[in-house]
């Protein structure tokens, strides 16, 4: 599949915003000493980045001023929920921001804040899991694995602005830790399941008897069009083998080496941590255009582009 760029923009940036407000409201529940400051800092660069992931998102959409109508499909597409799921979390974490310190009530408001930011991040998620027809994605893994990146994003974000307002919390490298090895568990069975899905022939496709062998003879086309563009990218697949290693090693080796070297030696946390928080950012860009670029569609049987299943 052809990587859309704004989805990859919105998945980085809204994926950060529910990680880093979740854990920074799990810490100003657990934790009776964190100050205020860090409270607002952490919900007002969530909000930022949830709003500015919105407007980057709407440059996939083909007719921009018809994005209003993604909403009236609710009960049967994950597309539409998570549009609304996203809206409703932006709207009540500004709420949560601008009452954080006026109200009591913030602690509540933060609880809804993340029920309908895991909502979004479900949704999401939902919209590959549910495609049939992209057998890559079509597993609960991704659902697990969306959840998990968006918590190892916004982990790491948070590990970084803790390091610059509060130092004393080092403590949230371990937790840093526990879900790097989560998502590279993840990521690693969704790499090795891939040769092993059992995949749809053309005999299938075309309804015809299984016992007898069909093969392509004339792809229909001789000029690429959408279908080739979109549903294969040839590029893509050519450079898969450089850039998916790299996914690997800045998405999780780089970012589990320095915070081991932190939890060890106890020094340079800013820098360590800034290290931690970008390769991770950098990584997840180039993770997400693997998870596109390795998705095949099943339109491309009769193209004579679909991976066989292996024997």
């Amino acid at each position: 599949m052809h990587p859309p760029l704004s989805l990859i923009f919105f998945f980085v940036t809204g994926g950060t915003s529910v990680g880093l407000f979740t854990l920074i409201y799990m810490l100003d529940i657990l934790s009776s000493d964190i100050s205020k400051e860090i409270l607002f800092m952490g919900s007002f660069v969530s909000l930022c980045l949830i709003a500015v992931g919105a407007v980057g998102a709407s440059f996939h959409l083909g007719h921009k001023l018809r994005a209003w109508k993604a909403v009236r499909r609710f009960r049967t597409s994950w597309l539409s929920r998570e549009a609304i799921f996203s809206g409703i979390y932006g709207a009540l974490l500004l709420l949560y921001t601008l009452l954080l310190h006026n109200s009591k009530n913030s602690l509540y408001i933060g609880a809804l804040v993340c029920l309908f930011g895991l909502l979004s991040a479900f949704s999401t998620a939902m919209i590959y899991a549910s495609n049939r027809f992209v057998l890559e994605w079509h597993t609960p893994v991704t659902v697990l694995y969306f959840l998990i990146m968006y918590l190892m994003l916004g982990a790491g974000a948070l590990n970084f602005l803790l390091s610059v307002y509060n130092p004393a919390y080092g403590g949230i490298f371990k937790i840093l830790l526990v879900v790097l090895v989560l998502a590279f568990l993840l990521r690693l069975y969704f790499n090795i399941r891939q040769p092993y899905i059992k995949r749809p022939s053309l005999a299938e496709a075309l309804n015809l008897p299984f016992n007898k062998p069909v093969r392509l003879v004339d792809k229909g086309t001789t000029t690429e069009n959408y279908c080739t563009k979109e549903f294969f990218y040839r590029k893509g697949k050519e450079r898969l083998s450089v850039f998916l290693p790299l996914a690997y090693l800045l998405t999780f080796f780089i970012p589990t080496a320095f915070s081991l070297y932190f939890l060890l030696m106890k020094e340079n946390q800013i820098l360590v941590s800034g290290v931690v928080f970008f390769s991770i950012l950098s990584g997840s860009i180039l993770e997400r255009w693997c998870f596109f670029v390795e998705g095949n569609h099943v339109q491309n049987l009769f193209y004579g582009l679909y991976p066989s299943e292996k024997s």
